[in-house]
């Protein structure tokens, strides 16, 4: 079988509209790989709409993304409809909610909303009013998706939402009081909270809700994408600000200037320059940008970061974590301790996996096992090597 790196590679060529993999030498068993990666990352609809007459690809793959193509075509009515249900639930109680990311761009960016499928649907808030809107759609039969780690009061305080819930149709709903984690809570610095100025600039589309303007959503895009996931977000990125640039225009003089101002610079460039290698119909004006280039080796490990396991995340971040900060940072890890520059650390509850030993112990287990592969080893040398460059103007 090819090697995961090299299927990587061929993945993002088809996510991208710049060059033409080779597919000839795949194998079956490497396309069914390729496909589970692309289901994983929410790709096979988007792959389906730009390659649905490519006869480079099997049948069978291009079968697997017509269907996934019309599952996401009737679960983006069902989203759109539990999105309007559950604002119009929070404005009736005099809440302010600003619809994030795909809510926005898969109605109004995409060329068809199924080409851009939700894991959930986020909406911000902010840390006064986010606990009567969590208690809101609890009293109208909304249920908690997972148990809540941590206190609500102290999630407020550490974290950028709330436990996720499910409303009555099914949609997982985040409530958010922040747009990305407060500094220290992360293994590298994050950007500065302009929460506040955002929801004054938002802009209300003709759903008659209000989502963030144009450089705001790019901005949060790219902050969600490096300083919240280090990429694990996935390739879906680099469409989404295609479609974002080709649907609303940005000052770019003010974004570049903002991004100094804000802190987010560095993933501004980095997450540009992948945009303008992979896909080729959009324009993007870095002569506002003076700051230094991204160095060549966050250029090389970032594709791989895009698509990267996300069932080895976590063992992979712990060895990331141990890279970055040593022995201390794996002991917090270990320990479920949570903290931030401005917040005394605090334990999450690991009750529901055992208590501490439990988790710890299972823990250590599968991130042995897992570190056998060199794959992952590579995903965490990958993880620290971005929070360190990050890191770097701290």
């Amino acid at each position: 079988m090819m090697p995961p790196a090299e299927l990587r590679q061929i993945l993002l060529g088809l996510v991208g509209t710049v060059r033409h993999p080779d597919l000839a030498a795949l194998t079956e068993q490497d396309w069914a790989v390729l496909d589970a990666m692309a289901a994983q990352h929410r790709l096979q609809p988007l792959l389906h709409y730009q390659h649905r007459v490519n006869l480079g690809i099997p049948e069978n793959i291009r079968n697997s993304w017509a269907q996934a193509f019309r599952f996401q075509a009737l679960q983006a009515l069902r989203q759109q409809a539990d999105l309007a249900a559950t604002a119009r639930m929070l404005q009736q109680q005099g809440l302010q909610p600003l619809a994030l990311k795909g809510a926005w761009l898969s109605r109004f960016a995409y060329p068809q909303p199924a080409m851009r499928p939700l894991r959930d649907i986020d909406l911000l808030l902010d840390a006064e009013t986010v606990l009567s809107g969590y208690q809101t759609l609890l009293d109208a039969g909304y249920s908690r998706a997972t148990d809540a780690e941590l206190p609500l009061e102290d999630a407020i305080r550490l974290e950028k939402h709330l436990p996720p819930l499910f409303a009555p149709g099914g949609t997982c709903v985040e409530l958010h009081h922040r747009l990305w984690e407060p500094d220290g809570r992360m293994d590298h610095a994050t950007p500065a909270q302009i929460d506040a100025a955002v929801r004054a600039q938002a802009i209300t589309e003709a759903d008659g809700l209000a989502y963030p303007a144009p450089i705001d959503m790019l901005a949060h895009l790219i902050a969600h994408a490096i300083y919240s996931h280090r990429l694990d977000c996935g390739p879906l990125l680099l469409a989404d600000i295609e479609f974002l640039l080709k649907s609303r225009p940005v000052d770019w003089a003010t974004f570049w200037r903002r991004s100094r101002q804000e802190g987010w610079r560095d993933g501004a460039r980095l997450v540009l320059e992948l945009v303008v290698t992979h896909r080729r119909e959009v324009s993007i004006d870095f002569s506002g940008d003076d700051g230094p280039a991204v160095p060549p080796e966050i250029l090389a490990a970032a594709p791989q970061l895009l698509l990267q396991d996300l069932t080895m995340r976590k063992s992979a971040g712990v060895l990331a974590t141990v890279h970055k900060q040593g022995g201390t940072g794996l002991v917090n890890r270990l320990l479920g301790r949570r903290a931030t520059t401005a917040a005394p650390a605090v334990q999450r509850d690991m009750s529901a996996e055992g208590g501490f030993l439990g988790w710890a112990t299972g823990r250590l287990k599968r991130t042995a096992s897992d570190l056998l592969q060199r794959d992952v080893r590579q995903q965490a040398h990958n993880l620290a090597g971005l929070s360190r460059w990050l890191d770097r103007t701290r």
